[in-house]
C-alpha cells in the first residue's frame, strides 16, 4: 500500500487502508467523514468506494469525498462523470462548490460547461466559486479562459470580478497574449477599487509584452487618490533602462510632503529594478538627505553602481543608522573605486558586528594590497559572524594554493574564532582531497550580501 504525501511524509498500511474504506460505511457520519479524509492521497483502489460514498446522506461526508477524489489527481473518467453529476444535482451548495473546484483542478477542459453554468448562476456563492476555481485550473486553453473571464468581469458583484481578473495571468498556463488586452483594460478601469488593485497585482505575472502595452494606463494609476492602487501601480510598472521615466513616477520622487512615504519608497525600488540608466542615480542622490528615504536609497544604489554616487556614499558611512552604513559599504564595493578603501577601513573599527561583516564583504571586492591585512585581521574578530564572513571571502577570492600559504602564515590559527577556524580547516581538507580544482578568485561573486549562509 502506498501514499502520496502532501505536507508530511505519511503512510498507511493494508490494515489501516481496509479500516478506512470500511469506515465509509460506518453508522456514524463523523466516522464516515473522517474515513473519507483519511483516504486522501492513498491507493487508487479507494476511488471506487469513494464514488459509492458520494451518495451518502450526510453533506459533510460528501464534501470530504469530493476533496479526496480531487487529491488523487488522476484522469479517471468515472471521477469526472461523478463530480459533474454532483455539481448539477447535489442538494448541498458547499458540496457543489467543492465539486466545481475539483473539476477545474483535475481537467478544466472537461469542466468548461460546468464553469460556464456556475458563472451564470443566480446564486452568488456559485459565481464566486467559479471565479476562484478558474484561477486554480491548470489546463484550460487561453480562448476558453478569456471567455470565462470576460463573462465574470461583467458580473454585478465586485468580488466575482476581482477573483476573475486574477485568472488573467494563470500560474499554470502559458502567458496571456494580445487577446487578453481588452480584458486587462476593462479590469484596470473597473469602478471598484479592489478590482483595479487585483488587476495591477496580477499584471506582473502576465509577461513583459502585455505589461509594456499597458504601461500608459498603469502610469495613469500612479496618481490615483487611493493609496493601495497607487502602490500596486508602482509595483506593476514595467519600464527598462532605455525607456524614459514616466512623469508620474518623477513627480512621486520629487514631491516630499505631498505624497505618502510608502509610495515614494516603492518608487525608489522601481528605479533600482529598472536597472542601470544615466538618469536614475541623479534622481536618487538628492533623496539621501531625507532621513525617511536614506535607507531605501542606499539599498537601491547597491544595484546601480555609478561613480557619481561615490562621495555621497562615503559620507553615508558616518550615518548612525546601521542599515544605511552597511548599504553604503556594499554600494561602494559595487562601484569599485579605490578611493573608498580608506573610509571603509576606518569605519570598520567603530561599527557594530552587523555592519562590520558587510564592510569586510565589501572590502573583499577590492584588489588593493591594503585590503588583505584587513581581511586576515578580521579572522580574529570577536564577533563570530564577522570572522566567518572574513574566512568565506578569503576562500572565495584566493586559490587553494594561496589558502595554504595563508594558513602557514597564521601561527595564531588556534586563536581564531571557532566558526572561522572550522570553515578554513574544512575548506583546506576539501582542497587537499580535490587538488587545485576549486574556482578560486575566478568564481562569480555578487556584491549584495543576502544569501542565507552569510546571515
Amino acid at each position: 500500500m502506498w501514499w502520496f504525501g502532501d505536507e508530511e511524509d505519511r503512510g498507511v498500511g493494508t490494515a489501516a487502508f481496509e479500516a478506512l474504506t470500511a469506515g465509509l460505511r460506518d453508522v456514524d457520519a463523523c466516522v464516515r467523514a473522517a474515513a473519507a479524509q483519511g483516504l486522501r492521497f492513498s491507493d487508487p483502489a479507494a476511488i471506487e468506494p469513494l464514488l459509492v460514498a458520494l451518495r451518502d446522506t450526510d453533506a459533510d461526508v460528501r464534501s470530504n469525498v469530493v476533496i479526496a477524489l480531487k487529491d488523487f489527481d488522476l484522469p479517471v473518467p468515472s471521477i469526472f462523470e461523478a463530480l459533474i453529476r454532483v455539481f448539477h444535482h447535489d442538494p448541498d451548495l458547499e458540496v457543489r462548490e467543492n465539486a466545481l473546484h475539483a473539476l477545474a483542478y483535475l481537467d478544466a477542459t472537461q469542466a468548461l460547461d460546468v464553469l460556464r453554468t456556475a458563472a451564470r448562476a443566480e446564486d452568488l456563492r456559485l459565481r464566486l466559486a467559479a471565479a476562484l476555481a478558474l484561477g486554480d485550473s491548470r489546463s484550460l486553453p487561453e480562448a476558453h479562459r478569456l471567455e470565462l473571464v470576460s463573462l465574470m468581469l461583467a458580473d454585478t458583484d465586485e468580488e466575482v470580478r476581482e477573483r476573475a481578473v486574477r485568472s488573467l495571468a494563470p500560474l499554470f498556463d502559458e502567458q496571456p497574449g494580445a487577446a487578453s488586452l481588452p480584458l486587462w483594460h476593462a479590469a484596470l478601469r473597473d469602478p471598484a477599487e479592489n478590482v483595479r488593485v487585483a488587476a495591477l497585482e496580477a499584471l506582473p505575472l502576465a509577461g513583459q509584452g502585455v505589461a509594456e502595452r499597458l504601461s500608459s494606463l498603469v502610469s495613469e494609476l500612479l496618481e490615483d487618490p487611493v493609496d493601495e492602487i497607487r502602490h500596486a501601480a508602482i509595483k506593476a510598472l514595467e519600464f527598462d533602462a532605455g525607456a524614459p521615466i514616466p512623469p508620474a513616477l518623477l513627480r512621486l520622487l520629487q514631491s516630499p510632503g505631498k505624497t505618502g512615504l510608502h509610495a515614494r519608497k516603492l518608487a525608489v525600488q522601481a528605479l533600482a529594478d529598472r536597472g542601470l540608466a544615466d538618469d536614475a542615480v541623479p534622481l536618487l542622490l538628492p533623496l539621501l538627505s531625507e532621513n525617511e528615504l536614506t535607507r531605501d536609497v542606499t539599498d537601491a544604489l547597491i544595484d546601480l553602481p555609478d561613480r557619481r554616487a561615490l562621495a555621497p556614499l562615503i559620507a553615508q558611512l558616518d550615518n548612525e543608522d546601521d542599515d544605511c552604513c552597511a548599504n553604503a559599504a556594499l554600494a561602494l564595493a559595487a562601484i569599485g573605486d579605490g578611493e573608498a578603501i580608506g573610509p571603509l577601513i576606518r569605519t570598520l573599527d567603530r561599527r557594530e558586528p552587523y555592519v562590520r561583516r558587510r564592510i569586510v564583504w565589501a572590502l573583499s571586492f577590492f584588489t588593493s594590497k591594503r585590503v588583505m591585512p584587513v581581511l586576515t585581521g578580521s579572522l580574529s574578530d570577536s564577533a563570530p559572524s564577522v570572522a566567518r564572513t572574513a574566512a568565506r571571502v578569503l576562500l572565495e577570492t584566493l586559490t587553494p594554493a594561496q589558502v595554504r600559504a595563508l594558513l602557514s602564515r597564521l601561527p595564531l590559527l588556534r586563536r581564531l574564532s571557532a566558526p572561522a577556524r572550522e570553515l578554513l580547516r574544512r575548506e583546506l581538507e576539501y582542497e587537499l582531497e580535490e587538488g587545485d580544482g576549486s574556482s578560486g578568485p575566478r568564481c562569480q561573486r555578487l556584491v549584495r550580501l543576502g544569501a542565507t549562509e552569510y546571515e
